[in-house]
């Protein structure tokens, strides 16, 4: 007795060995076009890019360069690596790119980003020394009442113990001066 299913398998078996002689015939087996992962790629750099001005925009700077950094080497690996692409399995090319994420994330996005955290010095405001400054050397000053270490703005002048002195900026966590001679000679 033929059932409904072997007799649906009886008219499918000449179409099955049929599609299974091309397939033989083939040297390789088949893939997506060549194109098609630079093209992936491309896309997915232009996406994340655009994803940045989102991010930036709504979520201020605590993201700031995350999907940018994400979506250039996204970029990098279609411009610089388009030609591996088509031969390296697409795995591993999602874990290349993972990895150039993770790394300018980490060690490059920190250069691109301004710290806020410096100290706002207003200009000219006076301090004291407490020791001698020699020329191009670091020395003390009583500012705001406290000790800071400073140095001097011109490079080659020494300023004495005791003596006002005006802080122009404050780079890192020292101040630097000018001596008051400077403003009355």
């Amino acid at each position: 007795m033929v059932t409904d299913f072997s007799a649906i398998a009886l008219l499918t078996m000449p179409i099955q060995s049929a599609t299974m002689s091309v397939y033989a015939l083939l040297p390789m087996p088949v893939s997506p076009p060549s194109w098609l992962r630079p093209l992936f790629w491309g896309l997915t750099g232009v996406s994340f890019c655009a994803i940045e001005l989102v991010v930036r925009k709504y979520f201020g700077h605590k993201y700031k360069a995350i999907a940018l950094s994400m979506g250039i080497t996204a970029l990098i690996m279609v411009l610089g690596f388009s030609w591996v692409l088509m031969v390296v399995r697409f795995k591993w090319q999602v874990l290349y790119w993972m990895g150039l994420s993770t790394v300018s994330v980490i060690w490059l996005r920190p250069m691109f980003i301004q710290s806020k955290r410096a100290i706002a010095v207003p200009d000219a405001t006076e301090a004291k020394t407490l020791s001698s400054i020699l020329p191009g050397e670091v020395g003390r000053v009583l500012y705001e009442g406290s000790s800071w270490l400073a140095q001097c703005d011109v490079r080659d002048l020494a300023i004495a113990a005791n003596q006002k002195v005006y802080v122009l900026r404050c780079e890192g966590n020292t101040l630097i001066v000018i001596p008051q001679q400077l403003f009355h000679s």
